[in-house]
């Protein structure tokens, strides 16, 4: 038994008082230091920032800083790795009430892209390439979905993890290309959705059902028009860019929900 340890009356063995609260204070300090350095590189720009900034902001010493990061992309790439999980957990609503795999596929590819044109600070993070490792979320869904839609013959491909592989590559770039400024983000959209479901071996037609449908069902959320409610990044409807996704500007899409089950 170890000395953090203490022995009850009745032979139960308890937590130390003093090791849970260690516990809480590295678990605050940890969450103060990653929120010091959202607020850096929200402020930061374009420019670079270093440990001093964070240091700065967050009123700590180097010292401490160096207790739980060893370098401030270790904190970056903790910071991608939390909102890309989160993200994939804000749009469950939206992606669950699907059942048909290319068209869970083709929602969830084309949602972390729309959400690039709102919000660049998000984008901004996610964009790390360490933020899209194995242990994510969005592996793990993009994963079954790929697997699923093969086993019913919807997708063609060799390897499953390259697969994954290829797809976040994509998807990655896609966000930092949009979060770096396209002349028609939706158009833009539409033809990395199409290239997604090209590289898995689908038909033209199925490429071009994947584009129709994604569109059109995201639309209908940002609309309201679903059954999910939807985060705080997508209710900017009023923008410019939220009325272009929402539809609400332009002829709008004709969900295509009949289509073909397979």
């Amino acid at each position: 038994m170890g000395k953090q340890d203490e022995v009850a009356p009745a032979g139960q063995v308890v937590r130390d008082h003093r090791v849970e609260v260690a516990e809480k204070k590295r678990i605050v300090m940890r969450a103060r230091l990653v929120d010091a350095t959202m607020r850096v590189i929200g402020d930061a720009g374009n420019s670079a920032p270093v440990i001093d900034d964070v240091i700065r902001e967050a009123k700590v010493s180097r010292g401490t800083f160096y207790n739980y990061f060893n370098t401030l992309d270790d904190v970056l790439a903790l910071i991608g790795h939390e909102l890309n999980d989160q993200m994939t957990t804000e749009i469950l609503p939206i992606y669950d009430m699907l059942t048909v795999p290319w068209q869970r596929f083709a929602v969830g590819f084309r949602v972390f892209l729309v959400r690039a044109m709102f919000d660049h600070k998000w984008a901004g993070f996610v964009t790390r390439t360490d933020a899209w490792n194995q242990d994510t979320l969005v592996d793990k869904y993009m994963g079954k979905d790929l697997a699923d839609g093969k086993a019913a013959g919807q997708f063609f491909f060799d390897d499953l993890q390259v697969a994954k592989d290829f797809l976040k590559g994509a998807n990655l770039l896609g966000i930092r290309t949009i979060r770096q400024g396209v002349d028609d983000p939706i158009a833009y959209i539409n033809a990395a959705v199409i290239m997604a479901f090209a590289s898995q071996g689908c038909s033209r037609e199925r490429c071009e059902e994947g584009a129709a449908f994604s569109s059109a069902h995201l639309r209908e959320w940002g609309r309201g028009e679903l059954a999910a409610g939807r985060p705080p990044w997508a209710l900017n409807i009023n923008s410019k860019q939220g009325r272009l996704f929402a539809g609400l500007v332009g002829a709008p899409e004709k969900k295509q929900r009949a289509g073909r089950q397979s």
